[in-house]
């Protein structure tokens, strides 16, 4: 099975760490967030500049369209595909009504897997058949397919080792979409959600999903996604007045 590996990413500058790990891929393609008026197209590696423009699902649905197979992987410039999912990837035959795969995906940061909390072991669905469906949602996006979805068991690495400016940028990012699509979604601020989410965000992650188990790390996870939750509420405070 011909697969498509489609990267979305700030710049062209990929980790070669990453790209290493997609060897395998009969074609790569990097969405970039820069406008030109043309792609560069390489043999195997194809770059496009398509502007963000507030909507991460847009970036992933160009990346569809502009995909040459009809199965379609897609990663972030921080991860990489382990070597145990690059082979069972490969090994994927066609399955009648099977038009997509759950990844396992694992954070990990300074070299320590984080294997509680909200994002301990995340299954998402990244590696799809192009033609049963597309992203939705701006941020946060989910790719929404029609028929029988499976899972795959070896792990998609997500490489957190830039814990706090991660952070920081992602959440100068996405908040403001974020806030925009809860109001859409009739989840509009109230002074209710604004003292109990960011409460509720710490002890779901810290002690409901053990994320007290992995550490440090895991307490300072913990505590970020407090903050996010928090600057979400504010954004909409904003928006509001």
């Amino acid at each position: 099975m011909n697969i498509t590996t489609a990267i979305i990413s700030k710049t062209e500058n990929i980790d070669p760490q990453v790209l290493a790990s997609i060897i395998f891929s009969a074609e790569i393609i990097i969405i970039v967030d820069s406008p030109v008026k043309k792609p560069k197209l390489g043999q195997k590696i194809k770059i496009f500049y398509q502007s963000l423009n507030n909507n991460f699902a847009d970036q992933r649905n160009f990346a569809l369209s502009m995909a040459a197979n009809n199965w379609v992987l897609f990663i972030d410039d921080d991860e990489y595909v382990s070597t145990e999912l690059a082979r069972e990837i490969q090994l994927i035959k066609g399955v009648n009504n099977v038009t997509g795969y759950l990844l396992n995906r694992t954070d990990v940061c300074f070299h320590q897997r984080l294997l509680h909390g909200e994002t301990g072991h995340t299954k998402i669905l990244r590696l799809a058949n192009k033609t049963a469906g597309k992203f939705v949602r701006p941020v946060h996006e989910v790719w929404k397919i029609k028929g029988r979805v499976e899972e795959l068991t070896s792990p998609l690495y997500h490489i957190k080792d830039s814990l706090v400016s991660e952070f920081i940028g992602r959440m100068s990012r996405y908040s403001a979409i974020d806030a925009e699509e809860l109001l859409k979604e009739n989840k509009p601020f109230t002074y209710w959600r604004l003292l109990l989410n960011p409460k509720g965000k710490f002890i779901q992650n810290y002690f409901l999903r053990h994320g007290i188990l992995d550490g440090t790390i895991g307490l300072f996870q913990a505590y970020l996604m407090s903050i996010q939750s928090l600057t979400v509420r504010i954004f909409q405070w904003t928006k509001r007045n």
